[in-house]
């Protein structure tokens, strides 16, 4: 027979809410204007640490000089550079940072479990994963690179220019219908940046299966888990009923006493969720929805500027 904080845990994992603090119909979703005026601004701020593709190739940026190598055309050498040298016969060729448009793909977790919040002074998971997409949507869309997502009408399409940062934002807010469990990875192009934006307060093996699948294609996979804060900590007091967005109903008394069960039940979860993004080559952020979105897009931003 299950403790109560084997039964509470498992009940978070599969993404229940408290009956007190369901998101009214207005908290479902920001507006669309606000909503991409916002992610402009975060997009700006990842911007002034900006990743550089960093890679030798066509383009107008200088990169480096480097030595001239034996059958190279004489025209790619650098006269003047080559005339500072302080080695004799030294010569030197010029080299620009490649300019070559990357491709960056985000799912959006559009499952019921992401429309909760435990405070009305939160957002829901949901609203903060739609801002967090597009900001690293615009962001990309600023560094002259592609972006698209794995969700909604447009799923798939990748972009480029930064005006239609709004017709992405009105595709990630339009209600979802019939949606996969996991990113449809064949609509992902080769060589391209995945992020994975949800809860994951799903079961280790279905972590695990995800990773392996991203993993066996030519793809970079980048994880950014949004958590409520009473998804971290249990700070709940007395008897407390729990209806499912996804069905079922669960009351459970003396709350504060499953604390600390649930607490290390989370943290260990969390471990294994790294432990298994880690095994697999993929980065894994963790946010906390009471925070600003910033550190946590810049971490992942800097991770995305690595992977080039």
């Amino acid at each position: 027979m299950k403790s109560p904080s084997d039964t509470l845990r498992g009940f978070f994992r599969r993404n229940r809410k408290s009956v007190s603090d369901a998101p009214s119909a207005q908290a479902q979703s920001l507006p669309l204007p606000a909503l991409v005026l916002e992610a402009e601004k975060i997009a700006a701020s990842l911007q002034s640490g900006a990743h550089g593709r960093r890679r030798s190739g066509a383009g107008e940026d200088f990169w480096q000089f480097r030595p001239y190598h034996p059958g190279e055309p004489a025209t790619s050498i650098d006269w003047r550079q080559s005339a500072r040298s302080p080695v004799e016969d030294m010569f030197w060729v010029r080299e620009r940072e490649r300019e070559n448009a990357q491709a960056l793909m985000v799912w959006c977790d559009p499952s019921p479990s992401m429309q909760w919040r435990s405070s009305e002074s939160l957002p829901t998971k949901a609203e903060r994963a739609q801002l967090c997409t597009l900001a690293l949507a615009s962001a990309a869309l600023r560094g002259g690179e592609r972006a698209g997502l794995l969700t909604g009408p447009e799923s798939g399409r990748t972009f480029g220019g930064r005006q239609v940062l709004p017709r992405l934002a009105a595709s990630l807010l339009r209600p979802p219908s019939e949606e996969p469990d996991f990113p449809d990875m064949t609509r992902v192009a080769a060589k391209s940046d995945l992020v994975v934006i949800s809860d994951f307060l799903w079961e280790e093996s279905r972590i695990d299966d995800f990773l392996k699948n991203c993993s066996s294609r030519p793809v970079r996979t980048h994880l950014l888990c949004i958590l409520d804060p009473a998804e971290r900590q249990m700070k709940k007091s007395g008897r407390i009923r729990f209806e499912g967005l996804e069905g079922g109903v669960l009351t459970l008394p003396a709350m504060e006493s499953l604390g600390p069960a649930y607490e290390q039940a989370m943290n260990t979860h969390l471990a294994a969720l790294k432990q298994s993004a880690t095994a697999r080559h993929a980065d894994c952020i963790v946010h906390d929805t009471s925070q600003n979105p910033l550190p946590a897009l810049l971490a992942l931003h800097m991770a995305l500027g690595g992977s080039r």
